[in-house]
């Protein structure tokens, strides 16, 4: 992702001329490998929000289905086991009140109850790393099913490449928001902050969003502003007051 810096297109008498840009470019990268099985290329030069791009996840859907059914038994077979448990702690606990049962008998009662509860122990530790499995394998499919919203300057992959993680594989404008950027004379800094922005002689929602506190290398008597805000077309070349 990276902060897009606009170019100034001039500066007004009493007033700034400015390109309305996307509020930030983000490149969108592949988090997991694999090999591309959709590619929305007919999507460039274009608002969308949904699927862009889908890596194969074929293998990890397979998988998720078997540990979701894996879960289940182990469900059941905890609950058994669970009951299991409570026979035989009752046992060994009715055997210790009777004069009759040797100590070895009532030992080995109380070793058949740690036995199995020393089982149900293993069974909700596997039941806690499935789940941790398939929270794990759940994460992988939505990574490889990379959505986005906003406008698509570029999609880089088609289908059948192979991806590895950090491969861009598109590049979107957030246009949520607008941006512009302007150059003030170091003196008006001060004057500006409690303005109100006009757009083309109307007010409008513009704020400003940050302002450098150091010269600009181009403008060198001139601090770099950015305001952001709506209502303007990608491109357009708007001039910019402060009052």
């Amino acid at each position: 992702m990276k902060k897009l810096f606009l170019t100034v297109v001039g500066i007004l008498l009493f007033g700034y001329s400015a390109k309305v840009e996307p509020f930030e470019i983000y490149k969108i990268k592949a988090s997991v490998a694999g090999s591309v099985v959709f590619s929305k290329k007919d999507a460039e030069a274009e608002k969308f929000y949904g699927l862009i791009v889908k890596i194969d996840d074929n293998q990890e859907k397979i998988e998720l289905e078997n540990l979701q059914n894996q879960l289940e038994l182990l469900k059941e077979e905890i609950k058994n086991q669970e009951e299991i448990v409570k026979r035989k702690y009752d046992t060994y606990k009715r055997y210790q009140t009777l004069k009759t049962k040797s100590i070895e008998e009532k030992n080995r009662k109380f070793y058949d109850y740690i036995t199995a509860k020393n089982q149900l122990i293993n069974l909700k530790t596997q039941l806690t790393n499935t789940k941790a499995s398939i929270n794990k394998l759940k994460d992988t499919i939505n990574k490889k099913n990379i959505k986005v919203n906003g406008y698509i300057n570029k999609v880089y992959v088609k289908n059948g490449d192979y991806v590895a993680p950090g491969t861009i594989v598109a590049e979107v404008d957030d246009i949520t928001k607008e941006k512009l950027t302007i150059y003030v004379p170091i003196e008006k800094i001060e004057k500006i902050k409690n303005s109100r922005v006009f757009i083309n002689g109307k007010v409008s929602d513009f704020k400003i969003y940050k302002i450098w506190s150091v010269p600009d290398e181009k403008y060198i008597t001139s601090y770099k502003v950015e305001l952001v805000g709506r209502g303007f077309k990608l491109g357009e070349i708007v001039n910019v007051e402060f009052r």
